[in-house]
């Protein structure tokens, strides 16, 4: 991931505005942009006046780079639908601050523009946040026509009180908005594969009076199959057999199994029908299936000439609104999704303004799809779909007022088991392994570790300095049993990664990024609870990001690995016996921070 070097920082809005100038602009609107870009300026205000930094405090879900908003343009006949999707951003970085600042944009949507809030008011303590693992509370989105006056529509998330509690959220919302019979019809999609595979991640409403107000709601499906995501889409009312398989076809060579990132499913209702869905969405994540910008923008061209969309009005669009050529990158086209309205197809393009971070073009052989995933690709699924973060002890630290002191022990434990050695002992695999396409990837990853050959910037010169900066955390007494959990770990980690079958450290590595990842994402959002300077926990906010990296890479080597039983097995025995040895320290500082 490459992070964008300015030499004059923008605000969110100057950057943002630009973007969407240059949309209306291509979507015929320019009558109406200065109307738009003062609506835009009222609704992001007065957080987007705040200059872009490299890495937020908050990962705004919205965006791959966690740009808090997001345009999309819905194709559908001769004028083009222009959408803003926005987060509001609250005063700290916690679920609360935004919740109260989503209420705000609530209250000027009343104020201003005369929405209906009705069915909000109905549902409201439903959503109110009490999981601090939730990736959001509270969205707001705006759709625009050249000659229609603008509707605005919010979006709240099913697992704000856990994931396992989503499906009863969904149920308990239905139930009090009058959809009594809709429950039915989506729980026999939740149940249809194991648990876990499909989730509900979102619900939305429109905020109109009328009789065709909606409400949507939003399922991710893990590992699906074309095939499959024909059976779910089969309920709506608007389906049409084999569009989803066309759909999948045209947007990603080779389709069979959508692993890189799950694709998602939107089912609407209206009042007067709450047994059929009145229509179905189709949401996939192009820029995790294809190398780079260019290459979406040649298949969207074939899809648009063979279904007679507007063809010339998409190059118009992203003509306007690329800002870098397209083969320069993969992240632009961030979704497309496909409906039937009037039984004519509808193609909507979700918009990255990327102003975060660009993607590089990814590698063809990454964004391919197998056909079946193999027994290390379900390994690597497996422990991406199931987070370290559910583990009793991270739980307890989410839901409870922050404890510095808490914080301290977990991460002195950590310097001691995994950072002060980490380094020499990948260093140690990648010796050993005979694969040079892996060593490549372990040694790329080395590298990151290492401060790209800057002494000062290796990771375990910042987590030091990290140490430094929370000394006050440290609580009173210390014991040698305060690190008795580190040791333990750092016990382990030498004996597998110094194993003399290098695969079995191999399989270690790919646990640890893919748990670096959840874990670092855990441990920043409580940081972001705490008074504490982020200046001075670089190694932190860095990791945030390039654990994302890393933890892709995961999938990649998987895929590497020869394909051997006796490799397989190696690679399963350190990754699961990892996995244990992770639980096992948090187990240990859980007893130490909780039950001594």
């Amino acid at each position: 991931m490459i992070i964008q070097e300015r030499l004059t920082r923008k605000t969110y809005f100057e950057y943002g505005v630009g973007k969407l100038e240059a949309l209306c602009h291509a979507a015929g609107m320019t009558a109406k942009t200065p109307q738009i870009l003062e609506m835009f300026q009222s609704l992001t205000s007065p957080w987007s006046n705040k200059t872009i930094e490299n890495y937020p405090l908050w990962l705004s879900d919205i965006a791959d780079d966690y740009t808090p908003f997001e345009f999309s343009v819905a194709f559908e006949g001769n004028q083009p639908e222009l959408r803003i999707l926005f987060e509001a951003q609250g005063n700290s970085p916690n679920l609360e601050s935004y919740w109260q600042a989503g209420l705000q944009i609530n209250q000027l949507l009343v104020d201003v523009f005369k929405v209906n809030l009705e069915r909000f008011y109905a549902v409201e303590d439903i959503f109110y946040p009490k999981n601090s693992e939730a990736k959001f509370v509270l969205w707001h989105s705006v759709c625009l026509w050249a000659e229609r006056e603008p509707k605005f529509k919010l979006y709240l998330n099913p697992q704000i009180q856990g994931k396992s509690q989503a499906g009863a959220v969904i149920k308990e919302t239905l139930i009090r908005l009058g959809f009594t019979s809709a429950w039915s019809t989506l729980a026999e999609i939740s149940a249809q594969r194991e648990l876990g595979k499909d989730e509900f991640c979102y619900f939305s409403l429109d905020l109109s009076h009328g009789q065709d107000a909606r409400v949507k709601i939003y399922l991710r499906h893990y590992d699906a199959t074309p095939e499959y995501l024909e059976k779910v889409l089969s309920i709506a009312r608007n389906y049409v057999p084999g569009d989803a398989t066309e759909f999948c076809q045209a947007m990603v060579e080779e389709v069979h199994l959508f692993s890189a990132k799950p694709i998602i499913s939107a089912f609407a209702f209206v009042t007067g029908d709450d047994v059929t869905p009145s229509s179905g969405t189709l949401h996939l994540p192009i820029a995790h299936y294809a190398p780079n910008d260019a290459i979406v923008r040649d298949r969207l061209h074939n899809y648009f000439t063979k279904h007679n969309l507007p063809l010339s009005s998409y190059n118009s669009i992203i003509e306007a609104f690329a800002t870098r050529p397209l083969e320069e990158g993969s992240g632009i086209h961030q979704y497309t999704s496909l409906r039937r309205e009037n039984q004519e197809q509808r193609i909507t393009l979700y918009l990255a303004v990327e102003a975060h971070k660009v993607n590089p073009p990814q590698d063809a052989g990454a964004t391919k799809i197998m056909k079946t995933p193999s027994p290390l690709e379900e390994i690597v699924l497996h422990y991406e779909h199931n987070s370290v973060t559910n583990h009793p002890f991270l739980q307890r630290l989410q839901e409870e007022q922050v404890n510095p002191p808490h914080l301290w022990i977990l991460l002195a434990n950590v310097q001691k088991g995994i950072v002060e050695n980490f380094a020499r002992r990948l260093a140690s695999v990648i010796a050993r392994i005979d694969d040079e396409k892996i060593r490549c990837i372990l040694t790329k990853q080395l590298n990151d570790e290492l401060g790209d050959g800057d002494f000062s910037r290796t990771h375990r010169k910042l987590f030091n300095k990290l140490m430094t900066a929370i000394t006050t955390w440290q609580p009173t007494i210390i014991t040698e049993a305060t690190f008795a959990p580190g040791k333990e770990l750092s016990q382990y980690m030498e004996e597998v990664y110094s194993d003399p079958n290098p695969y079995i450290g191999l399989g270690a590595a790919i646990i640890m990024e893919i748990r670096g990842k959840q874990f670092d994402i855990c441990v920043g959002k409580e940081f972001r609870r705490t008074k504490v300077e982020l200046s001075s926990c670089e190694w932190l906010t860095m990791h945030e990001e390039l654990e994302l990296g890393h933890a892709d890479e995961s999938l990649t080597l998987a895929r590497l690995i020869p394909d051997s039983n006796e490799m397989i097995e190696a690679v399963q025995r350190g990754a699961d016996s990892t996995n244990t040895a992770l639980t096992n320290f948090l187990n240990g500082v859980y007893q130490l921070c909780l039950i001594s």
